[in-house]
């Protein structure tokens, strides 16, 4: 297996991957996402943390990631360089660490040297990953890294209650930074060698964010948009597909779900949560009745997401994408991303400067047919991982199906 310093071509997949995000995030602003960056930073400096989550426009994460916004509004002071460049730097340098991850982690199971670059490759010159890092700004590559790491911890490390602490730490740590990360326990469960294990995994992963967050609810915070926020409707997911109006009105007139969702769309809306919860309550049945490989349970917990959560933005590819690739989907990530270039383009020509019927024309049917592709796949994968169960039990060992077929 090939050490991450003797691979010269890697290093140069990093370095072009890191030239772009730079360029992108100096040289445009972004979404107005980065408004509120720009102003929770202030904020932040200013140790007004009633202003950062319940002023106008409120910081709707937990705080973890908000020391590195203050450092770059302080070091814009200094240098001159844009604010919105230096704060897109720490999900650029996430998409590293990313890649990294994965090239490691697809070596561990023996993949050779060109799968492992290619799925370094998927995330540094990937458009998913570049967009929602280099122009967007957005943090999900900051929150879902340590949760990759984790999953490598708990497959690597010893099956001891050091490995569930130390998976579960990491789980929390990007939890801390967005909240969903912390749904990566569920995966792991599945391979816990005792409850006492598991316990330690959750109770870990649980302890984090509520440490960060425990000052500011004991200050009289109002942290309902940190834990109650369920997304927008008519974006993606089943929301769209319900009312694809609704998705046409947002991106060819940037209606509000008051003026474009109806009666359906709000009850969706209302039940958006308890759709979820009852999602993931049977994923987790599921995992612990059929006890899949980590990676592949990791897999199937996005596309569940994907799937059943009513509310769906495209950045929230880059929660799955990692793992898809570690599980060896690249020729399918590398097609996802392709055919997602288009309506991304779209998404992020809504947002500014302005709504179009040709971005709807070119939005909507996609991702529904997106939703569509998320709901064939996790029926595919289901049916493989009870197959694998079925050949275990007769007593035939199984072939490592993904990864030997992204190798070929």
């Amino acid at each position: 297996m090939m050490s991450l310093r003797a691979s010269k071509t890697l290093w140069l997949i990093v370095a072009a991957g890191l030239a772009i995000r730079v360029v992108l995030a100096f040289a445009f602003t972004g979404t107005n996402h980065v408004d509120i960056e720009a102003t929770a930073s202030l904020r932040v400096r200013g140790w007004d943390w009633h202003a950062v989550y319940e002023a106008f426009p409120p910081w709707t994460y937990p705080p973890l990631f908000l020391p590195w916004l203050a450092g770059a509004s302080w070091l814009s002071e200094v240098s001159g360089l844009s604010f919105h460049g230096l704060a897109k730097l720490g999900p650029t340098l996430a998409d590293v660490g990313l890649a990294l991850a994965v090239y490691a982690y697809l070596g561990w199971r023996q993949a050779r040297e060109r799968i492992r670059l290619i799925g370094a490759a998927l995330v540094m010159l990937g458009p998913s990953f570049i967009a929602v890092s280099g122009y967007h700004g957005q943090i999900d590559s900051v929150a879902i890294l340590p949760p990759v790491l984790a999953l490598m911890l708990w497959e690597r490390g010893p099956p001891t209650s050091t490995r569930a602490l130390g998976a579960g730490l990491l789980i929390g740590l990007g939890a801390a930074i967005k909240l969903v990360p912390l749904l990566v326990v569920l995966p792991l469960l599945g391979s816990a060698r005792s409850w006492k294990q598991a316990a330690m995994l959750a109770g870990a992963a649980l302890a984090v964010p509520a440490l960060v967050l425990a000052p500011l609810w004991i200050s009289g915070i109002d942290l309902n948009r940190v834990v109650r926020y369920t997304g927008v409707a008519g974006w993606g997911g089943l929301s769209l597909v319900v009312h694809p109006g609704l998705g046409w009105h947002w991106l060819a007139q940037g209606a509000s779900l008051e003026t474009a969702g109806g009666g359906v769309t709000r009850a969706l809306q209302d039940a958006s949560r308890w759709i979820t919860i009852f999602a993931l309550v049977g994923y987790t049945a599921f995992i612990l009745r059929y006890r899949p490989a980590p990676v592949d349970a990791a897999v199937l917990l996005w596309l569940a997401i994907y799937v059943f959560s009513p509310n769906f933005f495209l950045n929230y590819l880059i929660w799955g994408l990692p793992f898809f690739i570690m599980a060896g989907y690249l020729v399918q990530v590398a097609v996802l991303q392709a055919a997602l270039m288009a309506p991304t383009v779209a998404y992020y020509l809504t947002l500014w400067p302005s709504p179009s019927t040709v971005n709807a024309a070119i939005y909507v049917p996609i991702l529904i047919v997106l939703w569509l592709f998320w709901g064939f796949v996790t029926f595919v994968l289901v049916q493989r991982i009870i197959r694998r169960q079925e050949v275990h039990r007769s007593g035939i060992q199984p072939p490592l199906v993904t990864l030997a077929t992204a190798q070929r």
